[in-house]
């Protein structure tokens, strides 16, 4: 049996299973070290500023509602009315900076937005329940913005030909829970339906992700930045975008219809979870990304690794067949085990050195390893340098595969098509019911 190639497959069968073991315990330290990753962009976002989202302004209207019950008991409440404005335009520069925490990298960013649009002024004989008495004098305007704590300066509110300070806390206004808010006094003296123009300049820091929500019946945003690696989220994209090495500038233009709540509501008749929920879903913007995540990659490698094993038990199974070599299933293992290290390796390097150097360095280890093993294993240093050569060609695909993020499925098909036409055509003329390895013709 130790001669017969069905056997010998069928051990290396068992081989490859076996590898599944250290292959899942490199990707579980690629997830341990994700997950410090992320904690690490936790930390720096809770001193920093988090994920930010820009929301509204919303304008707050309270009044009083009066009504006659039928004993004759007459009956007060007071109604808080809550309008999104007819025009929101903002414009946002975004200042790049990489902040480390131990080994790990982590973008924030400081963003300076100049808000800009018009409020026109309530129709309230539309609310229900109908108002007795509206207060115009106690409006306030709310702010959304996710993480206040990432506000670094003083924000000042232009209404009404003057400047009103914000402060902390927003109104509950359903589509947003955290920012802050200001008194937005002079309605009563605005005739109806006029338009009421506000200005607003916002610093704040983030990490990261900058969203904003579409709160105006026609909205308008341009973000700017010199951070060269754009990912633009959530919905709908941008209707124009130019990205470079020097940064890129993107413009969204945004009617009322694609988000799903009203211009308008009042505070008791509104499911506050789902409009929270639907804010969140029509929210849109930017997230500055590293060039190049080395857990991701390294991710991505890794699921590769029992295909490149096999190829490479293959072409040890080759010179079995084709030298009259016998090779152990521990010269198996070993180079197995080998190949496996290569991911570990790729990974601890890639902390220090880049995703690029330490994937060369990693390659070439594991590639001079295995052929210099192979000089005895394989009887020669022909043998030898022809293995290193395949492994220099596997490892070269792998990283082409890497690096084709959008047509790695494509390429990874064609170049395994190939790999196995290569292998049925060097096989072709063996006759596997006489064959018997390690014994000479």
């Amino acid at each position: 049996m130790r001669t017969s190639p069905m056997a010998r497959l069928v051990v290396m069968g068992g081989l490859l299973l076996a590898m599944l073991i250290p292959l899942q315990m490199i990707h579980s330290v690629v997830s341990e070290r994700t997950t410090r990753r992320d904690a690490a962009l936790q930390e720096i976002g809770s001193t920093w500023g988090g994920f930010q989202t820009i929301g509204g302004p919303v304008l707050t209207v309270p009044y009083r509602s009066t009504w006659t019950e039928q004993n004759g008991t007459m009956k007060q409440t007071q109604v808080r009315a809550s309008f999104l404005p007819e025009t929101l335009d903002v414009a946002a520069t975004l200042e790049p900076l990489v902040l480390q925490r131990g080994l790990f990298n982590v973008v924030v960013y400081r963003a300076h937005l100049t808000v800009k649009g018009s409020f026109l002024r309530p129709d309230m004989t539309a609310m229900r329940p109908g108002p007795s008495q509206t207060l115009w004098d106690d409006a306030t305007i709310s702010v959304g913005i996710a993480d206040p704590r990432g506000i670094s300066k003083r924000l000042l509110l232009s209404w009404m030909n003057r400047e009103i300070p914000l402060e902390p806390g927003a109104d509950d206004v359903a589509i947003f829970g955290s920012g802050v808010h200001a008194r937005a006094s002079g309605l009563g003296a605005v005739g109806e339906r006029a338009a009421v123009p506000f200005a607003l300049d916002i610093d704040v820091n983030g990490s990261r992700d900058l969203r904003l929500l579409p709160t105006g019946s026609q909205t308008s945003l341009q973000i700017t930045s010199t951070w060269p690696h754009p990912s633009f989220i959530g919905a709908p994209l941008p209707t124009s975008r130019e990205t470079g090495t020097n940064g890129f500038t993107a413009r969204w233009t945004v009617p009322y219809f694609s988000r799903g709540y009203p211009p308008q509501w009042t505070g008791h008749a509104v499911d506050r979870a789902q409009m929270k929920a639907q804010a969140d879903a029509s929210s849109f913007g930017v997230s500055l990304l590293q060039p190049v995540d080395i857990y991701q990659q390294a991710e991505r490698a890794v699921k590769y690794a029992v295909l490149f094993i096999v190829m490479t038990f293959v072409v040890f199974f080759l010179f079995e067949i084709g030298r009259s070599r016998l090779l152990h299933p521990i010269q198996y293992s070993f180079v197995g085990f080998a190949m496996c290290v290569f991911y570990l390796l790729l990974v601890s390097l890639s902390e220090h050195l880049g995703f690029d150097v330490a994937y060369v360095s990693a390659s070439v280890a594991t590639t001079a390893l295995i052929a210099l093993y192979s000089v005895r294993l394989l009887g020669g240093r022909l043998e030898a340098i022809s293995m290193g050569a395949g492994l220099v060609g596997l490892y070269s695909f792998l990283y082409l595969l890497l690096r084709l993020e959008d047509y790695a499925l494509l390429a990874g098909s064609i170049g395994l098509f190939t790999m196995l036409a290569l292998l049925m055509f060097a096989t072709r003329g063996v006759d596997w019911y006489e064959l018997r390895i390690g014994e000479q013709e």
